[in-house]
């Protein structure tokens, strides 16, 4: 078998067999370069450029670690191809303006025109057995992108013993089962799961131009469909808050960032106090906004079919330390 190699920061040599080249350099995966694999953190964390590119590469990468299925190899390298502008981001603010955008509904419906001129077919990679190993609790997706993403912001949280953990995991009736040996190297990528949502993700700054990115997509939706965004990519989007003039994405551009004047425990009183500074300021000075709970069941199952919630207190106890960090925000501009 014949491969093309790629140089990674993270993973080293990955290698791409020549069945996958077609998907690697169709125009909808290439497009993926331009799309910014942590949003608008890094006018928090300067370095933190990198792209859906690179991370699906990786994950990719260590699937092939964990299985030889073809399959699931494509289904690997495809699993963000449906995202929008600045990743998960656009998706959140299309909802907050009204509107449904799901990345990976798009992602099954491009899968027929990157896979033409390939040896697969939609149906086998989207019916992949070993599936749940991207997707999973411990999914090859997560390893990725906590090892990515803590790189290039430059919030070292240990380094994640992905390798470890791929070769201490099989895939039962879809859902993912754990060694016990491995249990110690779980608990620490949940963890560091958990500092990065603090220290990167859920930052302040990055919470705040996430909800200034919200008003700048509502000015854009006034010249726009939902489906023409969609479709864009970074450089494109950006593009067109400058050509509508968006003030809110100027705003961005020149980090004019609001700041947090008070946080509220639920969100009545917190609306109440928008509206109180709304009355003050105006509406185009104050927003309100939402740091959520990142808390989700981590979807994980020891050899014997115990959840790792049973048997692993350290990870039990997560859940509870990232509600208290939810918190309801009002931030104005400075001006």
């Amino acid at each position: 078998m014949a491969y093309k190699y790629l140089r990674d920061p993270i993973h080293g040599e990955i290698a791409i067999p020549d069945e996958l080249l077609p998907v690697l350099d169709h125009p909808l995966f290439q497009r993926l370069r331009r799309i910014s694999q942590v949003s608008l953190a890094s006018y928090v964390y300067p370095s933190a450029t990198h792209s859906r590119f690179a991370h699906s590469l990786g994950v990719y990468y260590i699937t092939a670690h964990a299985t030889d299925d073809l399959p699931t190899h494509a289904y690997a390298l495809l699993h963000d191809v449906g995202h929008g502008p600045f990743s998960h981001l656009v998706e959140y603010a299309l909802e907050r303006n009204g509107h449904h955008f799901d990345h990976d509904e798009r992602m099954k419906l491009l899968l027929p025109q990157i896979l033409q001129d390939t040896v697969l077919t939609p149906r086998e990679v989207l019916s992949a057995p070993l599936a749940p190993l991207v997707h999973g609790g411990v999914g090859t997706d997560r390893l990725d992108y906590l090892s990515r993403d803590s790189y290039f912001a430059g919030v070292r949280v240990g380094e994640i013993a992905w390798d470890r953990i791929v070769r201490n995991v099989s895939v039962a009736d879809g859902n993912l089962l754990v060694r016990y040996k491995v249990l110690p190297n779980v608990e620490h990528l949940f963890v560091s799961r958990f500092i990065l949502g603090d220290a990167v993700y859920f930052h302040k700054t990055v919470l705040i131009l996430d909800e200034m990115f919200v008003r700048a997509v509502a000015e854009l939706l006034e010249h726009y469909s939902p489906d023409e965004l969609v479709v864009m990519d970074d450089p494109a989007l950006i593009s067109a808050f400058r050509s509508v003039g968006s003030v809110w994405w100027q705003r961005i551009e020149q980090r004019t960032v609001f700041h947090i004047v008070s946080r509220h425990a639920d969100v009545d009183s917190a609306e109440r106090d928008y509206e109180r500074w709304v009355d003050k300021l105006g509406e185009d000075h104050v927003i309100l906004g939402k740091r959520a709970s990142w808390y989700k069941p981590p979807e994980v199952r020891m050899e014997d079919g115990q959840d790792i919630l049973e048997v692993s207190p350290l990870v039990a106890s997560l859940r509870a330390a990232e509600d208290r960090r939810m918190f309801y925000f009002v931030a104005v501009s400075k001006s």
